[in-house]
């Protein structure tokens, strides 16, 4: 197992390290001029030139692709081109905790009932709760987002006042943030472990243990589910990815200080450095999240360890 998670961290390492000279090529390449941004009304060709040369602007190509690459290992990723005054490894660790713990509260709820659902609506294939799980899974792969956000806004914290219209901070503030970014990953979730589960149980072996006189719980708990488990494993890492994308639209919705937020607000702004920090960033989770599937299959099926 160890040498498994050697080579599986080792694959990561060249990948990231490929990522970042996409994202600085993306950056350096980009329409538009950052000093002219920042200079706004105040342009010259004399401020530019000097302020190109504080932000090591006027640096060789590779001398500043290696000096990106270099400051990012070490988590230093400069200042904010718009607020210098900031640097971008403080907003960083300011923001991105809440984008996390909203991407794992939903991806959780997502799996627990994902999880639920899908076993319930395969062991009673074809009734009336098969049914209405199949079409709250059809509703929540279909609604959008900001769709399912307003209408929820609108109900429970406008009419019945019930929760806060926005904000982070409170358990009370997280439920409709929560519910909005679990929705498409609970669809998700359900769909595979229903067919999952259906589909190991026409196996020979689950058969077999039935007919030794084992409980339905037993077969269910001891044969379906764990060999069932490895697309249900694959949709969560999927959902994990999906929660954290779609935290761009939930946190506008929401107004949460997370780092999706700072990422579009950084967007609309032309602040490069926090624009190509928030990439970085969201890379290397997809890439850890890929990882930690991964190591999930090789604890499920040792097959995949060799």
């Amino acid at each position: 197992m160890i040498c498994f998670l050697a080579y599986r961290v080792g694959l990561t390492l060249p990948l990231l390290l490929g990522a970042a000279v996409v994202i600085f090529l993306a950056g350096h390449y980009a329409p538009g001029d950052p000093v002219q941004v920042l200079l706004g009304d105040h342009y010259t060709p004399e401020a530019a030139a000097h302020m190109r040369h504080d932000l090591g602007l006027d640096r060789p190509f590779v001398v500043q692709l290696a000096a990106y690459i270099v400051h990012a290992a070490a988590f230093d990723f400069g200042v904010s081109y718009v607020n210098p005054a900031r640097r971008v490894r403080d907003i960083v660790r300011q923001t991105l905790p809440i984008s996390v713990r909203l991407a794992a509260c939903a991806v959780l709820l997502a799996t627990i009932l994902g999880v639920t659902l899908g076993v319930g609506a395969a062991v009673y294939p074809r009734s009336v709760v098969d049914r209405l799980i199949q079409i709250g899974v059809i509703a929540g792969l279909s609604v959008p987002s900001f769709v399912t956000g307003a209408i929820l806004v609108l109900l429970f914290a406008l009419r019945w006042r019930l929760l806060p219209v926005a904000g982070w901070g409170s358990p009370q503030a997280a439920v409709l943030p929560v519910i909005v970014l679990a929705a498409a990953p609970l669809a998700y979730i359900t769909r595979i472990s229903r067919a999952s589960v259906r589909q190991v149980m026409t196996e020979d072996y689950v058969r077999t243990a039935r007919s030794k006189g084992l409980r339905a719980p037993a077969v269910l708990l001891r044969h379906v589910l764990r060999n069932a488990a490895l697309p249900i494993v694959t949709t969560v890492g999927m959902a994990f990815g999906y929660a954290i994308t779609g935290a761009f639209v939930v946190e506008v919705i929401f107004n949460i200080p997370g780092m999706a937020r700072v990422a579009v607000d950084a967007i609309l702004q032309r602040d490069y450095t926090i624009i190509q920090t928030a990439v970085l960033v969201y890379t290397t989770l997809f890439v850890v999240i890929n990882l930690v599937v991964d190591l999930s299959y090789a604890f499920l099926n040792p097959r995949v360890r060799y």
